[in-house]
């Protein structure tokens, strides 16, 4: 088991609480039940693990930490294929893929910026 497996066995079981589905409606409400990742924007729908169905994404990883969990300024609604590609991979690389205009990685922490 990795050691990111390990970390969200601890904090699991926060995204089934009240306060979560409370605060989960309230994000999704504010955003506008749309895909807040820029260059997205689709309306956003119910279920799982479709497309269009509604994530909410910790613009900062909370760990664990709950004010950071719980936090509406650190949550943002996005849709699963933003969430489940671009957004988990920068999660897991530490730096945006994205290629600007120019040719170079707009995210100056990655490899390959210049």
């Amino acid at each position: 088991m990795s050691d990111r497996s390990y970390e969200y066995q601890q904090y699991k079981l926060l995204y089934y609480t009240k306060a979560w589905a409370s605060l989960r409606q309230t994000i999704l409400a504010r955003d506008l039940y749309t895909c807040q990742l820029v260059g997205c924007g689709v309306a956003l729908t119910s279920g799982r693990d479709k497309p269009n169905s509604a994530v909410i994404h910790h613009l900062k990883p909370h760990k664990g930490d709950l004010e950071l969990f719980f936090e509406p300024d650190n949550l943002q609604a996005v849709c699963w294929r933003c969430h489940s590609g671009k957004l988990q991979s920068i999660e897991a690389l530490g730096y945006d893929t994205t290629i600007g205009n120019d040719g170079w990685p707009v995210d100056p922490k990655h490899p390959s910026a210049k």
